[in-house]
Protein backbone atom coordinates (compact mmCIF):
# COMPACT_ATOMS: atom_id res chain seq x y z
CA UNK A 1 0.00 0.00 0.00
CA UNK A 2 1.55 3.32 -1.19
CA UNK A 3 2.03 6.53 0.99
CA UNK A 4 -0.56 8.75 -1.10
CA UNK A 5 -3.17 5.79 -0.20
CA UNK A 6 -2.92 6.94 3.36
CA UNK A 7 -3.54 10.18 2.98
CA UNK A 8 -5.81 9.73 0.33
CA UNK A 9 -7.92 7.92 2.61
CA UNK A 10 -11.19 8.94 4.44
CA UNK A 11 -10.10 8.16 7.69
CA UNK A 12 -6.99 10.81 7.33
CA UNK A 13 -8.80 13.00 5.45
CA UNK A 14 -11.25 12.99 8.94
CA UNK A 15 -8.43 13.87 11.05
CA UNK A 16 -6.83 16.19 8.73
CA UNK A 17 -10.15 18.49 8.91
CA UNK A 18 -10.74 18.05 12.29
CA UNK A 19 -7.09 19.48 12.78
CA UNK A 20 -7.81 22.29 10.98
CA UNK A 21 -10.62 22.92 12.76
CA UNK A 22 -9.05 22.44 15.85
CA UNK A 23 -6.05 24.81 14.85
CA UNK A 24 -8.43 27.73 13.76
CA UNK A 25 -10.44 27.18 17.02
CA UNK A 26 -7.08 27.46 19.08
CA UNK A 27 -5.85 29.99 17.29
CA UNK A 28 -9.54 32.25 17.65
CA UNK A 29 -9.27 31.15 21.60
CA UNK A 30 -5.71 32.49 21.84
CA UNK A 31 -6.23 35.75 20.35
CA UNK A 32 -9.06 36.31 22.97
CA UNK A 33 -6.42 35.11 25.27
CA UNK A 34 -3.82 37.29 23.88
CA UNK A 35 -5.72 40.79 23.52
CA UNK A 36 -7.33 39.94 27.50
CA UNK A 37 -3.89 39.49 29.14
CA UNK A 38 -2.16 42.28 27.91
CA UNK A 39 -5.37 44.78 28.43
CA UNK A 40 -5.06 43.21 31.78
CA UNK A 41 -1.30 43.74 32.35
CA UNK A 42 -1.70 46.94 30.76
CA UNK A 43 -4.50 48.28 32.81
CA UNK A 44 -2.49 46.99 35.73
CA UNK A 45 0.77 48.85 34.77
CA UNK A 46 -1.45 51.89 34.11
CA UNK A 47 -2.72 51.22 37.84
CA UNK A 48 0.89 51.43 38.93
CA UNK A 49 1.62 54.21 36.89
CA UNK A 50 -0.83 56.32 38.50
CA UNK A 51 -0.12 55.32 41.75
CA UNK A 52 3.46 56.54 41.71
CA UNK A 53 2.22 59.53 40.29
CA UNK A 54 0.08 60.53 42.88
CA UNK A 55 2.14 61.93 45.80
CA UNK A 56 4.68 63.48 43.17
CA UNK A 57 1.40 65.41 41.91
CA UNK A 58 0.19 65.66 45.71
CA UNK A 59 3.33 67.47 46.54
CA UNK A 60 2.74 69.77 43.66
CA UNK A 61 -0.40 70.93 44.70
CA UNK A 62 0.97 71.20 48.29
CA UNK A 63 3.22 74.27 46.70
CA UNK A 64 6.32 72.57 47.58
CA UNK A 65 8.14 72.03 44.15
CA UNK A 66 11.58 71.37 46.59
CA UNK A 67 9.49 68.35 47.71
CA UNK A 68 8.73 67.81 44.46
CA UNK A 69 12.60 67.84 42.70
CA UNK A 70 13.46 65.95 45.85
CA UNK A 71 11.33 63.42 45.46
CA UNK A 72 11.85 62.56 41.83
CA UNK A 73 15.56 62.25 42.53
CA UNK A 74 14.84 60.25 44.96
CA UNK A 75 12.79 57.51 42.83
CA UNK A 76 15.14 58.07 40.28
CA UNK A 77 17.88 56.78 42.05
CA UNK A 78 15.96 54.07 43.70
CA UNK A 79 14.51 52.35 40.72
CA UNK A 80 16.09 50.20 38.52
CA UNK A 81 17.57 51.13 35.33
CA UNK A 82 15.20 50.47 32.12
CA UNK A 83 12.33 49.98 34.48
CA UNK A 84 10.91 52.72 36.25
CA UNK A 85 10.84 56.28 33.91
CA UNK A 86 11.12 59.85 35.34
CA UNK A 87 11.57 62.88 34.49
CA UNK A 88 10.87 66.46 35.52
CA UNK A 89 12.13 69.33 33.61
CA UNK A 90 11.05 73.01 32.79
CA UNK A 91 8.83 73.93 30.47
CA UNK A 92 12.02 75.67 28.42
CA UNK A 93 13.64 72.17 28.98
CA UNK A 94 15.88 72.51 31.63
CA UNK A 95 16.04 69.10 33.83
CA UNK A 96 15.15 68.83 37.23
CA UNK A 97 15.81 65.25 38.00
CA UNK A 98 14.55 61.90 36.77
CA UNK A 99 16.55 59.50 35.13
CA UNK A 100 16.09 60.45 31.60
CA UNK A 101 17.25 63.37 29.40
CA UNK A 102 14.39 65.90 28.11
CA UNK A 103 11.71 65.30 26.37
CA UNK A 104 9.14 67.46 24.52
CA UNK A 105 6.12 67.93 26.82
CA UNK A 106 2.90 66.20 26.71
CA UNK A 107 0.15 65.43 28.42
CA UNK A 108 -1.80 61.83 28.71
CA UNK A 109 -0.56 58.16 28.05
CA UNK A 110 2.12 57.54 24.93
CA UNK A 111 3.70 54.42 24.21
CA UNK A 112 7.15 55.69 23.31
CA UNK A 113 10.73 53.52 22.75
CA UNK A 114 13.21 53.54 24.90
CA UNK A 115 15.53 53.68 22.04
CA UNK A 116 14.62 56.38 19.67
CA UNK A 117 16.34 57.64 16.89
CA UNK A 118 18.77 60.36 16.94
CA UNK A 119 17.23 61.73 13.62
CA UNK A 120 13.84 62.35 15.30
CA UNK A 121 14.05 65.36 17.49
CA UNK A 122 13.00 63.28 20.38
CA UNK A 123 15.85 62.34 22.71
CA UNK A 124 16.34 58.84 23.91
CA UNK A 125 14.78 57.53 27.15
CA UNK A 126 17.24 54.46 28.10
CA UNK A 127 19.68 52.65 26.73
CA UNK A 128 17.19 50.06 26.59
CA UNK A 129 15.72 48.62 22.77
CA UNK A 130 12.53 48.51 24.01
CA UNK A 131 9.02 50.70 24.93
CA UNK A 132 7.59 51.90 27.65
CA UNK A 133 4.23 53.21 28.66
CA UNK A 134 4.28 57.17 30.11
CA UNK A 135 2.35 59.22 31.87
CA UNK A 136 2.65 63.45 31.28
CA UNK A 137 1.44 65.52 33.08
CA UNK A 138 1.85 69.41 33.47
CA UNK A 139 2.32 71.11 36.19
CA UNK A 140 2.03 75.18 36.02
CA UNK A 141 6.16 75.70 34.36
CA UNK A 142 7.13 72.26 34.98
CA UNK A 143 6.40 69.26 32.88
CA UNK A 144 6.09 65.69 34.83
CA UNK A 145 6.76 62.07 33.03
CA UNK A 146 6.28 59.08 35.15
CA UNK A 147 6.48 55.69 33.27
CA UNK A 148 7.12 51.93 33.21
CA UNK A 149 8.95 49.52 31.27
CA UNK A 150 6.40 47.58 28.88
CA UNK A 151 9.39 44.62 28.85
CA UNK A 152 7.48 42.29 31.36
CA UNK A 153 4.15 42.51 29.28
CA UNK A 154 6.03 41.80 25.87
CA UNK A 155 8.01 39.08 27.63
CA UNK A 156 4.12 37.84 28.34
CA UNK A 157 3.08 37.90 24.86
CA UNK A 158 6.63 36.43 23.05
CA UNK A 159 5.75 33.74 25.85
CA UNK A 160 2.04 33.51 25.11
CA UNK A 161 2.89 32.70 21.19
CA UNK A 162 5.84 30.51 21.87
CA UNK A 163 3.97 28.22 23.82
CA UNK A 164 0.50 28.37 21.41
CA UNK A 165 3.24 27.84 18.40
CA UNK A 166 4.71 24.78 20.32
CA UNK A 167 1.75 24.15 21.10
CA UNK A 168 0.05 24.10 17.87
CA UNK A 169 3.18 22.30 16.14
CA UNK A 170 3.13 18.61 18.64
CA UNK A 171 -0.88 18.84 17.82
CA UNK A 172 -0.46 19.09 14.45
CA UNK A 173 2.38 16.59 14.24
CA UNK A 174 0.74 13.87 16.82
CA UNK A 175 -2.76 14.67 14.68
CA UNK A 176 -1.14 13.80 11.35
CA UNK A 177 0.95 10.94 12.80
CA UNK A 178 -2.33 9.57 14.80
CA UNK A 179 -4.15 10.02 11.67
CA UNK A 180 -1.64 8.18 9.33
CA UNK A 181 -1.78 5.06 11.97
CA UNK A 182 -5.60 5.38 12.35
CA UNK A 183 -5.61 5.24 8.61
CA UNK A 184 -3.31 2.43 8.09
CA UNK A 185 -5.37 0.59 10.80
CA UNK A 186 -8.66 1.43 8.94
CA UNK A 187 -6.98 0.90 5.52
CA UNK A 188 -5.83 -2.67 6.77
CA UNK A 189 -9.25 -3.67 8.15
CA UNK A 190 -10.82 -2.07 4.87
CA UNK A 191 -8.12 -4.45 2.43
CA UNK A 192 -9.16 -7.41 4.68
CA UNK A 193 -12.56 -6.91 3.72
CA UNK A 194 -11.75 -6.43 -0.33
CA UNK A 195 -9.52 -9.40 0.11
CA UNK A 196 -12.09 -11.55 1.46
CA UNK A 197 -14.47 -10.49 -1.40
CA UNK A 198 -12.23 -10.91 -4.22
CA UNK A 199 -12.02 -14.81 -2.86
CA UNK A 200 -15.64 -14.60 -2.75
CA UNK A 201 -16.12 -13.38 -6.52
CA UNK A 202 -13.33 -15.97 -7.40
CA UNK A 203 -15.31 -18.83 -6.08
CA UNK A 204 -15.01 -19.84 -2.57
CA UNK A 205 -18.40 -19.34 -0.82
CA UNK A 206 -16.99 -20.11 2.66
CA UNK A 207 -14.52 -17.55 3.28
CA UNK A 208 -15.92 -14.69 5.23
CA UNK A 209 -14.72 -10.56 6.23
CA UNK A 210 -12.47 -10.79 8.94
CA UNK A 211 -13.68 -9.26 12.49
CA UNK A 212 -11.95 -8.15 15.69
CA UNK A 213 -13.88 -8.74 18.44
CA UNK A 214 -13.95 -4.79 19.03
CA UNK A 215 -17.76 -4.31 18.39
CA UNK A 216 -17.20 -0.54 16.81
CA UNK A 217 -18.88 0.01 13.56
CA UNK A 218 -16.05 -1.90 11.06
CA UNK A 219 -17.16 -5.05 13.46
CA UNK A 220 -20.44 -4.63 13.06
CA UNK A 221 -20.41 -3.96 9.08
CA UNK A 222 -18.44 -7.30 9.11
CA UNK A 223 -20.59 -9.14 10.94
CA UNK A 224 -23.25 -8.25 9.08
CA UNK A 225 -21.70 -9.09 6.09
CA UNK A 226 -21.18 -12.85 7.36
CA UNK A 227 -24.44 -12.76 8.07
CA UNK A 228 -25.51 -11.84 4.48
CA UNK A 229 -22.60 -14.07 3.28
CA UNK A 230 -24.05 -17.06 5.02
CA UNK A 231 -27.27 -16.58 3.65
CA UNK A 232 -26.12 -16.43 0.35
CA UNK A 233 -24.05 -19.73 1.10
CA UNK A 234 -27.32 -21.36 1.72
CA UNK A 235 -29.40 -20.25 -0.88
CA UNK A 236 -26.55 -21.12 -3.11
CA UNK A 237 -26.27 -24.82 -1.56
CA UNK A 238 -30.10 -25.01 -1.31
CA UNK A 239 -30.46 -24.00 -5.54
CA UNK A 240 -27.09 -27.05 -5.90
CA UNK A 241 -29.06 -29.57 -3.83
CA UNK A 242 -32.28 -28.82 -5.60
CA UNK A 243 -30.70 -29.10 -9.32
CA UNK A 244 -29.07 -32.35 -7.88
CA UNK A 245 -32.65 -33.33 -6.56
CA UNK A 246 -34.52 -32.91 -9.55
CA UNK A 247 -31.67 -34.32 -12.01
CA UNK A 248 -31.96 -37.39 -9.85
CA UNK A 249 -35.18 -37.71 -8.37
CA UNK A 250 -37.24 -36.43 -11.28
CA UNK A 251 -35.15 -38.23 -13.74
CA UNK A 252 -37.18 -41.54 -13.16
CA UNK A 253 -40.57 -40.56 -13.14
CA UNK A 254 -39.84 -38.86 -17.05
CA UNK A 255 -38.06 -41.70 -17.90
CA UNK A 256 -41.24 -43.67 -16.80
CA UNK A 257 -43.54 -41.38 -18.47
CA UNK A 258 -41.55 -41.22 -21.66
CA UNK A 259 -41.18 -45.02 -21.52
CA UNK A 260 -44.66 -46.02 -21.39
CA UNK A 261 -45.73 -43.28 -24.01
CA UNK A 262 -43.25 -44.53 -26.50
CA UNK A 263 -44.46 -48.96 -24.99
CA UNK A 264 -47.82 -46.84 -26.62
CA UNK A 265 -46.70 -46.04 -29.91
CA UNK A 266 -44.90 -48.64 -30.52
CA UNK A 267 -47.52 -51.60 -29.64
CA UNK A 268 -51.12 -52.06 -31.92
CA UNK A 269 -53.26 -50.92 -29.40
CA UNK A 270 -57.06 -50.09 -29.06
CA UNK A 271 -58.64 -46.42 -28.47
CA UNK A 272 -59.46 -47.39 -25.11
CA UNK A 273 -55.59 -48.45 -24.52
CA UNK A 274 -54.61 -45.16 -25.84
CA UNK A 275 -56.62 -43.37 -23.50
CA UNK A 276 -55.71 -45.02 -20.60
CA UNK A 277 -52.16 -44.58 -21.76
CA UNK A 278 -53.05 -40.83 -22.18
CA UNK A 279 -54.56 -40.64 -18.79
CA UNK A 280 -51.74 -42.58 -17.14
CA UNK A 281 -49.57 -39.66 -18.60
CA UNK A 282 -51.47 -36.85 -17.52
CA UNK A 283 -51.23 -38.07 -14.28
CA UNK A 284 -48.06 -38.79 -14.15
CA UNK A 285 -47.22 -35.00 -15.47
CA UNK A 286 -49.28 -34.34 -12.97
CA UNK A 287 -47.17 -35.35 -10.52
CA UNK A 288 -44.27 -33.74 -12.01
CA UNK A 289 -46.07 -30.35 -12.02
CA UNK A 290 -46.82 -30.70 -8.58
CA UNK A 291 -43.26 -31.94 -7.51
CA UNK A 292 -41.73 -28.47 -9.56
CA UNK A 293 -44.57 -26.37 -8.04
CA UNK A 294 -43.70 -27.60 -4.24
CA UNK A 295 -40.06 -26.51 -5.17
CA UNK A 296 -40.46 -23.81 -6.18
CA UNK A 297 -43.10 -22.99 -2.92
CA UNK A 298 -39.49 -23.98 -1.13
CA UNK A 299 -37.60 -21.81 -2.81
CA UNK A 300 -39.55 -18.56 -2.20
CA UNK A 301 -40.13 -19.80 1.50
CA UNK A 302 -36.31 -20.05 1.55
CA UNK A 303 -35.99 -16.71 0.15
CA UNK A 304 -37.84 -15.12 2.65
CA UNK A 305 -39.57 -12.61 0.80
CA UNK A 306 -42.30 -13.32 2.60
CA UNK A 307 -41.29 -12.19 6.12
CA UNK A 308 -42.01 -8.36 4.92
CA UNK A 309 -46.37 -9.53 5.27
CA UNK A 310 -45.64 -11.26 8.34
CA UNK A 311 -47.89 -10.38 10.83
CA UNK A 312 -49.72 -11.10 14.78
CA UNK A 313 -50.74 -14.70 14.13
CA UNK A 314 -53.19 -16.73 16.34
CA UNK A 315 -51.90 -20.24 16.49
CA UNK A 316 -54.77 -21.54 18.42
CA UNK A 317 -56.78 -20.28 15.71
CA UNK A 318 -55.35 -21.95 13.30
CA UNK A 319 -54.63 -25.34 15.34
CA UNK A 320 -58.45 -25.67 15.37
CA UNK A 321 -58.83 -25.13 11.77
CA UNK A 322 -56.39 -27.43 11.02
CA UNK A 323 -57.82 -30.10 13.29
CA UNK A 324 -61.06 -29.59 12.06
CA UNK A 325 -60.14 -29.95 8.00
CA UNK A 326 -58.64 -33.52 9.53
CA UNK A 327 -60.71 -34.65 11.85
CA UNK A 328 -63.40 -36.71 9.35
CA UNK A 329 -59.95 -37.90 6.96
CA UNK A 330 -58.49 -39.80 10.50
CA UNK A 331 -61.56 -40.99 11.73
CA UNK A 332 -61.91 -42.70 8.11
CA UNK A 333 -58.91 -44.10 8.61
CA UNK A 334 -59.38 -45.90 11.38
CA UNK A 335 -57.18 -43.74 13.85
CA UNK A 336 -57.72 -41.75 16.82
CA UNK A 337 -56.60 -37.88 17.78
CA UNK A 338 -55.95 -36.28 21.25
CA UNK A 339 -55.76 -32.49 21.53
CA UNK A 340 -55.00 -30.31 24.10
CA UNK A 341 -54.57 -26.50 22.06
CA UNK A 342 -53.87 -23.50 24.63
CA UNK A 343 -55.99 -20.88 23.86
CA UNK A 344 -55.04 -17.39 21.95
CA UNK A 345 -51.52 -18.57 21.84
CA UNK A 346 -49.91 -15.76 19.04
CA UNK A 347 -46.79 -15.43 17.13
CA UNK A 348 -45.52 -13.45 15.01
CA UNK A 349 -45.92 -14.99 10.81
CA UNK A 350 -47.32 -16.14 7.92
CA UNK A 351 -51.17 -17.25 8.59
CA UNK A 352 -51.10 -19.30 4.95
CA UNK A 353 -47.18 -20.88 5.81
CA UNK A 354 -48.40 -21.58 9.27
CA UNK A 355 -51.46 -23.52 8.63
CA UNK A 356 -49.50 -25.52 5.54
CA UNK A 357 -47.22 -26.74 7.77
CA UNK A 358 -49.20 -27.83 10.37
CA UNK A 359 -51.28 -29.87 7.62
CA UNK A 360 -48.31 -31.04 6.27
CA UNK A 361 -47.33 -32.34 9.59
CA UNK A 362 -50.73 -34.34 10.50
CA UNK A 363 -51.32 -35.46 6.88
CA UNK A 364 -47.95 -37.40 7.12
CA UNK A 365 -49.00 -39.00 10.19
CA UNK A 366 -52.07 -40.02 8.98
CA UNK A 367 -50.69 -41.31 5.48
CA UNK A 368 -47.59 -43.01 6.86
CA UNK A 369 -49.33 -44.58 10.15
CA UNK A 370 -51.72 -47.66 10.30
CA UNK A 371 -54.98 -47.89 11.20
CA UNK A 372 -54.83 -47.82 15.08
CA UNK A 373 -52.65 -44.99 15.25
CA UNK A 374 -52.73 -42.60 18.23
CA UNK A 375 -51.85 -38.52 16.79
CA UNK A 376 -51.56 -36.71 19.32
CA UNK A 377 -51.76 -32.70 18.48
CA UNK A 378 -51.18 -30.06 21.59
CA UNK A 379 -50.34 -26.15 21.73
CA UNK A 380 -48.81 -24.53 24.80
CA UNK A 381 -47.37 -20.84 25.52
CA UNK A 382 -44.67 -20.13 27.59
CA UNK A 383 -41.53 -18.34 27.09
CA UNK A 384 -42.22 -19.78 23.67
CA UNK A 385 -45.01 -21.54 21.82
CA UNK A 386 -44.51 -25.05 21.44
CA UNK A 387 -46.50 -27.05 19.05
CA UNK A 388 -46.45 -30.69 19.00
CA UNK A 389 -47.73 -33.44 16.38
CA UNK A 390 -46.89 -36.89 17.92
CA UNK A 391 -48.38 -40.74 16.72
CA UNK A 392 -47.36 -43.94 17.65
CA UNK A 393 -46.84 -45.18 14.10
CA UNK A 394 -43.97 -46.90 12.78
CA UNK A 395 -41.46 -44.00 13.45
CA UNK A 396 -38.45 -42.72 11.74
CA UNK A 397 -35.14 -44.44 12.57
CA UNK A 398 -32.68 -42.09 14.83
CA UNK A 399 -30.06 -42.10 12.22
CA UNK A 400 -32.76 -40.67 9.31
CA UNK A 401 -34.08 -37.91 11.13
CA UNK A 402 -31.69 -35.42 9.94
CA UNK A 403 -31.57 -37.03 6.09
CA UNK A 404 -35.93 -36.85 6.12
CA UNK A 405 -35.80 -32.87 6.43
CA UNK A 406 -33.62 -33.12 3.01
CA UNK A 407 -35.48 -32.34 -0.40
CA UNK A 408 -36.99 -36.03 -2.13
CA UNK A 409 -35.32 -38.21 0.57
CA UNK A 410 -37.69 -41.02 1.49
CA UNK A 411 -37.53 -43.77 3.63
CA UNK A 412 -36.87 -47.29 2.07
CA UNK A 413 -40.03 -48.17 3.79
CA UNK A 414 -41.86 -45.29 1.88
CA UNK A 415 -41.09 -45.71 -1.42
CA UNK A 416 -43.84 -47.89 -2.74
CA UNK A 417 -46.29 -45.23 -1.54
CA UNK A 418 -47.30 -42.13 -3.27
CA UNK A 419 -45.46 -39.14 -2.32
CA UNK A 420 -42.72 -36.82 -3.43
CA UNK A 421 -40.48 -36.25 -0.53
CA UNK A 422 -41.12 -32.65 -0.05
CA UNK A 423 -43.38 -32.39 2.94
CA UNK A 424 -40.98 -32.62 5.40
CA UNK A 425 -38.89 -30.27 3.26
CA UNK A 426 -41.72 -27.64 3.13
CA UNK A 427 -42.04 -27.77 7.11
CA UNK A 428 -38.40 -27.51 7.56
CA UNK A 429 -38.25 -24.31 5.56
CA UNK A 430 -41.42 -22.87 7.17
CA UNK A 431 -40.17 -22.89 10.64
CA UNK A 432 -36.82 -21.58 9.64
CA UNK A 433 -38.57 -18.44 8.00
CA UNK A 434 -40.17 -18.30 11.47
CA UNK A 435 -37.04 -19.02 13.41
CA UNK A 436 -38.84 -21.82 14.85
CA UNK A 437 -36.77 -24.75 16.02
CA UNK A 438 -37.84 -28.15 14.41
CA UNK A 439 -37.41 -30.90 16.06
CA UNK A 440 -37.98 -34.97 15.20
CA UNK A 441 -37.62 -37.04 18.45
CA UNK A 442 -38.97 -40.61 19.29
CA UNK A 443 -42.50 -40.54 20.69
CA UNK A 444 -42.15 -44.70 21.87
CA UNK A 445 -43.30 -45.96 19.53
CA UNK A 446 -43.79 -43.46 16.70
CA UNK A 447 -42.46 -40.05 15.81
CA UNK A 448 -42.88 -36.74 17.56
CA UNK A 449 -42.38 -33.22 15.79
CA UNK A 450 -41.73 -30.59 18.10
CA UNK A 451 -41.82 -27.04 16.42
CA UNK A 452 -40.88 -23.98 19.05
CA UNK A 453 -41.62 -20.44 17.98
CA UNK A 454 -40.90 -17.18 19.60
CA UNK A 455 -44.08 -16.26 21.22
CA UNK A 456 -45.84 -12.77 21.51
CA UNK A 457 -47.72 -12.17 24.89
CA UNK A 458 -51.26 -14.18 25.02
CA UNK A 459 -54.14 -12.00 24.95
Amino acid sequence: MHLTDYFRSTPFRIVGVYTLLFVMSAAILFSVVYWSVTREMTRELKAVIEEDTRPLVTAYSEGRPDRLIEAVRERAKAARPGDTLLLLQTVDGIVLGGNVVRFRPFTGWQELPLQTNGKERQTKLSDDDDTALVLGAQLGRVFLLVGRSLRRIHETQDLLIRSVAWALAVTILLALGGGAVFSRGALRRIEAVNAAFREITEGNLSRRVPARGTRDELDQLAININQMLDQVEVLLSNLQQVTNDIAHDLRTPLGRLRQGLEATRLKEASLAEYREAIDHAIEQSDSILDTFAALLRIAQIESRVRRGQFMTVDLSEVSNTVIEAFDAVIEDAGQSLVIDIAPAIQIHGDKDLLTQMLANLVANATHHCPAGTEIKILLTGGPEATLVVADTGPGIPDNERDAVLRRFYRLEKSRTTSGSGLGLAMIKAIADLHDARLTLSDNGPGLSVTVRFPALTAR
